[in-house]
């Protein structure tokens, strides 16, 4: 993504510090911006996100992968993992639906500034869903991670109807 992005070089000086804001604040654990990652990826659908992982969380999100993916597996998560991915879920889904119940549950966790940077974080993490399907993004071939991703073209919905 980035590699498609620097073709660009001005967009790629903007977009480097919006994710180093972030993932250098400190503030959360970088695996549970990784798991985030993956559930929009999830959610939207994004080929490259279901493929690419970070190697510098590899070994603590690894392990609660196949608990993150379809129904959450609460029981596998900390608190604050688990609200985080039930953010990501939320927000790659469609945000208006979530409720000031889940807000409180965030709260009791997370202060202020973390809720603000996670919802900030999820945002950047459906952006880049969105361009990495827009884009049609795939791995390099001497990569590390599969190459010739596929991404749906067809509506699951229609799918789903025309095998009824």
């Amino acid at each position: 993504m980035m590699g498609t992005i620097g073709k660009v070089p001005s967009l790629l000086k903007s977009i480097v510090p919006v994710f180093e804001a972030f993932f250098a604040g400190g503030r959360i654990q970088p695996h549970i911006f990784e798991m985030m990652r993956l559930k929009t990826g999830e959610i939207n659908r994004c080929a490259y996100c279901a493929s690419v992982r970070s190697q510098s969380v590899r070994d603590e999100v690894g392990p609660k992968e196949d608990a993150l993916f379809g129904d959450i597996e609460v029981d596998e998560f900390t608190a604050r993992e688990r609200l985080a991915v039930e953010l990501a879920e939320k927000m790659g889904g469609d945000p208006n639906y979530i409720t000031d119940e889940f807000f409180d549950e965030l709260h009791a966790e997370f202060t202020e500034e973390e809720i603000i940077e996670l919802v900030f974080a999820c945002s950047i993490f459906n952006w880049g869903n969105k361009y990495n399907i827009t884009m049609t993004m795939d791995a390099e071939e001497s990569s590390q991670y599969p190459n010739g991703l596929e991404y749906p073209l067809e509506d699951p919905e229609d799918v789903k109807a025309s095998s009824d």
